[in-house]
Order: structure tokens, then C-alpha cells, then sequence
């Protein structure tokens, strides 16, 4: 009996010895097979991104387990560039069924080359899953390329004039921006051999106010003519194409035999390559920018596989960066990025808010406190230091307790008059807006950045609501406080109800942001006349809007 029992004890210890060696070995490996979604993040375009610039973020991720509710949170690293904030973090509500994939897209400021963007996947404060995206490449000059041709206009990154070094990216259909200010880090926008109908209608709008805007749009037409310019604004194209023709011997380019070239009439512009009477290359003005077309495809034979293919794409990109109007136009219309050939001046909108710290952080003047309530207070607290205390300590026949009962007067009208004016002035949040709209002349869109400052009396997470669901929203540079010391801005952007969450606020401190759009340009008129070697002019507002 003994013996069986021992036999019994040890067969327990060695059960639970098993079991505790295996439950370890259990547990990693449910580990490894727990977490069902799947992110994958890329960050620009190809992984290559354009510094001072609004880069793309695209996120797909897959549920190859139950359905998952939570919050898709996006957020950029800082990159220490002159003590600058991390950019903005975005976040929006996540539903995903079983077996589900979905796929987001959000915009980042690069400040400087090499910042990391964290994915995450956020349920009931735990982190279900997250992926990390590094960009690759960074470009100075940036080449954006919409062709069913995976390497068309490649040769734009072999050729180098000045101080240039293009790198060419190839985009889809997603890759086109719903506005011009995520067309705006691309020098040249090149479209050939490409369905331009599938694109929608605000992609299409956006592609006009980024040529208006000071943007550089090339446009390869030949065989393919029709389906590249169906769906391109007609009033973008120097030319109104109807035909086809095959020339047996094109000298201009070359000599090369059976070009397919397209054949109509000039509508604006100027023709700066040409065999005969034949257009070949054909530039026009369209507000700030120009739009360069050619008659012939650039990656169709024979023109494809020509050694001066090379030279002609040179010119192109001389004439986009240091010809026409378009280095100046774009930067002063549509805030181009400093560093690029659309202009060096003004930077990304992060650093050019620095320059409205001191406005943005301006509290008004309080007014003067009203006489009648100042008398008033000061009545009530002589009554009931004099009067009123004398009295009821008689009456209760306990004068002696005056050494108490005054400061404890003094203490209670102080916190009553303390705490009267903490509830009328101090719980108010003080906001200050700056918004800069630029108007070119003969132009129906306009750029616009916005700055807006926020001081709170308290501490605290504190939610602006913006009208519009801007994609575009970057914390301010810096923020002051009394101590003159700047701080982090780092904010966080909903991008379900497009509200704007300025985190841990500290009281009197300036915390904001930045967002920028196009928008509809105000109607100004100008007239101006001589008159006597006197120059007489007026500006009229037709619009709702006060300028100042």
C-alpha cells in the first residue's frame, strides 16, 4: 500500500512536470499563430519620398482571423530636423470582417529623408498588430509617370542638367491626388499611353489646378491618342487632336521612318520641335504652369528605342524646372516645397509656421474690471471686516475670537472673488486663426494655408473641429510658453469627423496647427491708369470675404 502510493505520488510529480515544461512551449507557439491581421505599409511613392513635401501613406491590411473593431492610428517619427515635431498622426475607426482586406491612404510631411511611419492596429487600448514603413529613396526632383508602360520615361533619370537628378516613379490610379497640393512634390507629371477616363472627376480637377497652380504636364499622344486625352481637361492641351499620320522619314527626329504621329489644330501655345508643317512638340501656358504635348508616343517604336529620345527629354526637363513661369508660380500659388525647382522659397508648411508663432500666441487686452463690481466687493468686505463682525461677536458675546474670525474673512471674500474670476475668465479657450489665401490673376482656384493657435487657462487633451475633412494638417513648428522655451506640437487628426486632437496641453502655452488646400479664389478686380505722370489705381472685393 506504502509502495503503490509512492508510485502514485511520483507519477503526479512527473505529470505536472510535463505539463509545466509544455504549457510554455504551448503558449508560443498560439503566440505565433494569434495575431491574424497582416499590415503592409508603404510610405511616398515606391518607397521613395520628397523632403518638405506631403508624402502618401498606403496601408493594406488583411483579417485572416475573426472580425476586428478598433482605431487604424498612422504616425510619422520626428526627424530631428531643427527641433521640429513629429508629423501629425492620423486615425480613423477600423471595421474589418473575416477574411476582409481593406486599404487606407493618408498624407505625411517628410521634413528630412529617412523618417519611419509606425501602422497600428489599436482595440480597447491593446495593440492588435503594427508595421513600421522606411522610404528607401530620397529625391530632389521627382518625376511622376501615369503610362500602362511600367518604364516609360525611365531615361528621365539618366539625364542630369545642372545640378538635377530626377528620380521617376510610376503611378496607378490610386497614386493621383484628389487635390493639387498632393500633386505638388512632382516637377513633371508625364501622362502617355494611358486611360485618363478611369480617372474621377476630382482627380481631373486636381491635375488642372496643378498645372494653373505652376505645375509641368507632359503629354505623349501618337497611336494612342484618344485614350490618353479623353479624360485630361480640353483647355489644358495646346492642340486639338482628330487624326493620325505615319511619316516615312521624320528628320527632326533623327530620320526615323514610321512615326505615328497625331495630326489637328493649335488651339494656344507655341510648337518648339517640328517636321514641316507638322507639330511635334507643342508647349502652352495655362496659368502658372505649362503643359508640354507630343504628337507622337515616347514609348512606342521607333521613338522608344532612338538615342536622341535622351537629348528630347533633357529639354523637357530644362523647360519644366528653369523655363516659363512655373518655378515661381508654383511657389508662390501653390506653396511649393523649398529645395525643389518649384520655387525656394517658403518651405513646407511646418516651417513656415514658425513665422506666426508671435500672432498665433497674441492674447487680447482684457478689459478693465467694471467699477460698480469693484465698489460692490469692496463694501461687502468692509461690512463684514467691520460692522457685521463686530456685531455678531457681541452678540454672542466672544470678541476676543476677531484674532480668528478676520482672517478668516479675508480668506473666504479673497476665494470667492478668486473663484468668481476663474469661472467668468479663466475656463476660456483662446483661438487664433491666420489664413493666407494667394490669388494669380485670370485664375478661378487659389492656394490656401491656414494657421491656428490655441491657448487654454488648464491643462488637459483638448478637440478642434474643422469644417473641412483636410487630408493636409501639420502641428505647428514650435509653440512658447512663458518660459520661451519651445516645445513638441504633435497633434492627432480623426479622420472620420476630420476633428484635430492637440494632446497634453499645457496652460498659456501655444499649441496649433497648419492645413492647406485649394480652394475657390476670391473675385478681386484692379484697374489701374495714368493720369498726368500720376499713377491711379483701385482694387474691388466682389466677394463675401474681408481682406486685410
Amino acid at each position: 500500500m506504502a509502495a503503490g502510493s509512492r508510485r502514485l505520488a511520483a507519477s503526479l510529480v512527473l505529470a505536472v512536470s510535463l505539463l509545466c515544461i509544455g504549457t510554455p512551449v504551448a503558449l508560443v507557439g498560439a503566440a505565433a499563430t494569434e495575431n491574424p491581421l497582416a499590415i503592409t505599409a508603404h510610405i511616398g511613392y515606391s518607397d521613395v519620398v520628397k523632403a518638405q513635401a506631403w508624402m502618401p501613406v498606403s496601408i493594406a491590411i488583411t483579417n485572416n482571423g475573426p472580425a476586428v473593431e478598433g482605431t487604424l492610428a498612422v504616425e510619422g517619427a520626428s526627424s530631428g530636423f531643427g527641433g521640429a515635431p513629429a508629423p501629425a498622426g492620423y486615425e480613423r475607426h477600423l471595421v474589418l470582417a473575416a477574411g476582409a482586406t481593406k486599404y487606407f491612404h493618408s498624407y505625411l510631411i517628410e521634413e528630412a529623408p529617412g523618417a519611419t511611419v509606425n501602422v497600428r492596429v489599436v482595440s480597447r487600448g491593446r495593440v492588435l498588430a503594427t508595421q513600421s514603413a522606411t522610404p528607401t529613396h530620397s529625391a530632389n526632383t521627382l518625376v511622376g509617370v501615369l503610362s500602362s508602360d511600367s518604364s516609360a520615361f525611365d531615361d528621365f533619370a539618366v539625364v542630369h542638367p545642372g545640378q538635377v537628378s530626377p528620380s521617376v516613379v510610376h503611378l496607378g490610379l490610386p497614386d493621383i491626388a484628389d487635390t493639387a497640393i498632393g500633386l505638388r512634390p512632382f516637377d513633371v507629371l508625364a501622362i502617355d499611353d494611358f486611360a485618363t477616363e478611369s480617372l474621377s472627376a476630382a482627380q481631373r480637377g486636381a491635375i488642372a489646378d496643378y498645372v494653373h497652380g505652376g505645375g509641368f504636364l507632359l503629354v505623349g499622344t501618337g497611336a494612342s491618342w484618344q485614350r490618353t486625352v479623353a479624360g485630361l481637361p480640353a483647355d489644358l492641351l495646346p492642340m486639338k487632336i482628330g487624326g493620325l499620320t505615319t511619316l516615312a522619314a521624320a528628320h527632326s527626329l533623327g530620320g526615323l521612318g514610321g512615326v505615328q504621329v497625331a495630326t489637328g489644330s493649335l488651339t494656344a501655345g507655341s510648337v518648339w520641335l517640328a517636321e514641316g508643317e507638322l507639330p511635334l512638340l507643342v508647349e502652352r501656358t495655362v496659368g502658372t504652369g505649362s503643359v508640354t504635348l507630343a504628337a507622337f508616343d515616347w514609348k512606342q517604336e521607333p521613338v522608344s528605342g532612338w538615342v536622341g529620345t535622351k537629348g528630347l527629354l533633357r529639354q523637357v526637363l530644362v523647360r519644366a524646372i528653369y523655363g516659363g513661369q512655373s518655378p515661381q508660380g508654383f511657389a508662390q500659388n501653390f506653396g511649393g516645397p523649398m529645395g525643389g525647382p518649384f520655387g525656394a522659397q517658403g518651405g513646407s508648411i511646418l516651417q513656415r509656421s514658425s513665422a506666426l508663432s508671435r500672432v498665433l500666441g497674441n492674447l487680447p487686452a482684457l478689459d478693465l474690471p467694471s467699477l460698480v463690481l469693484t465698489g460692490s466687493l469692496v463694501l461687502v468686505y468692509v461690512l463684514l471686516v467691520g460692522p457685521v463682525n463686530f456685531f455678531v461677536l457681541r452678540a454672542l458675546r466672544r470678541r476676543a475670537l476677531a484674532w480668528v474670525t478676520l482672517p478668516l474673512i479675508v480668506l473666504v471674500v479673497a476665494g470667492t472673488v478668486y473663484g468668481a474670476g476663474l469661472l467668468a475668465k479663466g475656463q476660456s479657450v483662446q483661438t487664433n486663426q491666420v489664413s493666407i489665401v494667394h490669388v494669380e490673376s485670370g485664375l478661378d482656384r487659389a492656394y490656401e494655408e491656414s494657421y491656428t493657435g490655441v491657448l487654454t487657462p488648464t491643462r488637459g487633451d483638448f478637440q478642434v473641429a474643422i469644417e473641412n475633412h483636410a487630408l493636409y494638417i501639420s502641428p505647428l513648428a514650435n509653440y512658447m510658453g512663458y518660459s520661451g522655451q519651445p516645445g513638441r506640437g504633435d497633434i492627432r487628426v480623426n479622420g472620420d469627423d476630420g476633428t484635430v486632437t492637440l494632446p497634453g496641453m499645457i496652460a498659456f502655452t501655444l499649441r496649433g496647427f497648419a492645413a492647406e488646400g485649394v480652394v475657390a479664389a476670391p473675385h478681386l478686380s484692379g484697374h489701374l491708369q495714368e493720369a498726368n505722370g500720376q499713377l491711379n489705381g483701385s482694387i474691388e472685393n466682389h466677394s463675401s470675404t474681408t481682406f486685410t
